[in-house]
Order: C-alpha cells, then structure tokens, then sequence
C-alpha cells in the first residue's frame, strides 16, 4: 500500500524520486489510485517521455514558466497558466531550458475515468472545494492549516473543509471524473 495514501497534503519532498517507465527521467508520485496517479517530473534537456498506451495525460509546467514539447511532431509551448493534455500513446519529446523544469504529470486511465482541469491565479482565503479530486499549488507561496506549501504541492480529495491561505497562487484544479460521468462539450 503506498504510505501516501492517507495523507491529503503531500508535498514534494514526502515521495521518492524513481525512474520513468523507459528508464530515460525521474519522477515522484504524490498520490496514486485506481483510476489516476500525480507525479512530479523532472525534465532535462532533450527527453522523450514513455508511450503509455490506454492512458491520458495531463502536464503543466511546474518550475518554470513554460515548457517546449514536440507532441506526435507538431510543437507546441506548454505554459503554466494553460497546461496540455494529450493522449499517453503520442509521440512526446520535451525539450527543457536551462537547469531542467519540474512539472505536474497526470495519468488517468482510458475507459475507467478521464481528467478535466483548470487553472486560475487566486488571492487571500481560497477554499478548496471538496468535490476536486486534486488542488495543486503552480506557483506563489501558500498555506493550508498553517503549513507552508511549496510549489508542487497537492491536496487531495477530502470531507474536511479546507482553506488556501495565500497573497498570490497559482491553483490546478483537477476533476477525475469516473467514465460517462464527463459534460458533453
């Protein structure tokens, strides 16, 4: 059972870095179900990302504002305030600038549930609505019951009412909704 389980604030620094699925990066799990897994990768130079077929993934650059990925051959510049998702079976190869970026990677299994985000810029006493899956800090410095939150962190679905405290954040709300249970667009 992951230890992580119980927590509904994990940081960064409370999972362990491990290797990515071609051996090629490093990434941490923050949190991970039957339906979905957060991670926070890390992105070094030129890297391709693993194919992950049945899978949709979500990135949002994490350590810096943006990011270059070549998805399936077209590229495209990935910022904080906008994110990507793209399928997992794509063509995906990240190219970082200087000193690497750390960011936010989503993985929702195909068919069991499917990732709907959205990211906004919030000040003062944010509460965290329990109906989200995952909050998760971008940028800017905040709190939670007093806890400091570095950038990264995520707050899990939880009954317990919940208030960011905050001079200026940047928030990533994600719905993992279950599999039909998506708005028609």
């Amino acid at each position: 059972m992951n230890e992580l389980a119980e927590l509904d604030v994990v940081t960064p620094a409370d999972a362990a870095a491990e290797s990515w699925a071609n051996g090629l990066g490093v990434t941490r799990v923050l949190a991970k179900r039957l339906a979905w897994r957060l991670s926070i990768a890390e992105l070094r130079g030129r890297m391709p990302f693993s194919r992950l077929s049945g899978l949709d993934r979500v990135l949002i650059p994490l350590s810096a504002p943006s990011v270059a990925l070549i998805i399936d051959g077209v590229e495209q510049r990935v910022t904080r305030e906008s994110g990507i998702r793209f399928p997992g079976e794509a063509r995906v190869t990240a190219t970082a600038d200087r000193g690497g970026v750390s960011v936010v990677n989503v993985m929702v299994k195909r068919g069991l549930a499917a990732p709907m985000y959205r990211i906004g810029l919030h000040r003062g006493s944010v509460p965290v609505d329990p109906a989200a899956t995952l909050t998760v800090l971008l940028a800017g410095t905040a709190t939670v019951d007093d806890l400091p939150l570095p950038p990264g962190s995520a707050l899990l679905q939880s009954l317990r009412p919940r208030r960011i405290v905050c001079e200026s954040a940047l928030l990533a709300r994600f719905d993992i909704l279950p599999a039909g249970d998506q708005p028609h667009t």
